[in-house]
């Protein structure tokens, strides 16, 4: 598997919260041995969901003439 940011090698990982102490806080995911990204089922499903929502701005909608340097 590869890092979808830095195409590095993905290891697979038991993920645990740090202030957790119980091991029902613990998730497996995969970390990329290069840039540190972290991937588990979690998100993945909320990017799933994130890239329907997505709102795509061109220079004439009327809420980028504030951004657009005259």
């Amino acid at each position: 598997m590869t890092c979808e940011r830095c195409h590095g090698l993905m290891v697979s990982e038991r993920i645990c919260d740090p202030q957790g102490m119980s091991s029902d806080l613990c998730v497996d995911g995969y970390r990329c041995l290069l840039c540190g990204n972290i991937v588990d089922a979690t998100i993945l499903e909320n990017r799933r969901h994130s890239t329907g929502t997505i709102e795509t701005r061109t220079v004439s909608d009327p809420h980028m003439s504030r951004l657009v340097a005259a």
